[in-house]
């Protein structure tokens, strides 16, 4: 039987004389080992920080696109510059109508709305809320009139004063308010 200490990891030679100089380059092998280490993952850390930097560049990169493209689309939908034109052709857009003297026209005298026409237009206040009369041809208040948010309606002399008991939910029957009101 051999002997342990034949191992193939026991037969090499040893040096008993020189210690501190096998230190020394135990010493050199694990720094140059530990900075060999160091650059490589420094190596690794700088590539995946350049690729997540890619992808934020490459983001700036398509909204940088995008803005410029709006710009063009901007400068593109303005309207057009107003163009100088040569004094000489202003008498060839003068028109000869402005320059006639033409004689005052009197204008057409102005209509007074209605009490029913200025509440329709909101010009005056009605009491209840989001109700706009309507009136007819003349001014006056048609026959019957309609509260569409309350679906309520009822029926009108051309005053506006409502006919008694004429209100309804929906359409009002101002054939018999008016009739009732002459009796």
């Amino acid at each position: 039987m051999s002997d342990p200490q034949d191992g193939p990891l026991l037969r090499t030679p040893s040096v008993t004389t020189s210690t501190g100089s096998s230190n020394k380059q135990a010493l050199k092998v694990t720094a140059l080992t530990l900075l060999a280490t160091l650059l490589i993952a420094g190596q690794a850390f700088t590539a995946y920080m350049l690729f997540n930097q890619k992808e934020r560049l490459s983001t700036l990169e398509s909204h940088s696109t995008r803005l410029e493209e709006l710009g063009r689309r901007a400068t593109a939908m303005r309207s057009p510059m107003k163009m100088a034109l040569p004094m000489n052709s202003l008498p060839l857009l003068m028109d000869d109508a402005v320059t006639e003297k033409k004689a005052p026209s009197t204008p057409a005298p102005k209509k007074e709305l209605t009490q029913c026409q200025q509440e329709a237009t909101g010009l005056v206040d009605v009491r209840m809320h989001s109700y706009k009369p309507t009136c007819d041809e003349n001014g006056d208040y048609e026959p019957q009139q309609c509260w569409d948010a309350a679906n309520k309606c009822w029926c009108v002399d051309k005053s506006g004063a409502m006919l008694e008991n004429s209100m309804a939910d929906g359409p009002a029957d101002c054939g018999k308010a008016k009739v009732g009101a002459l009796e």
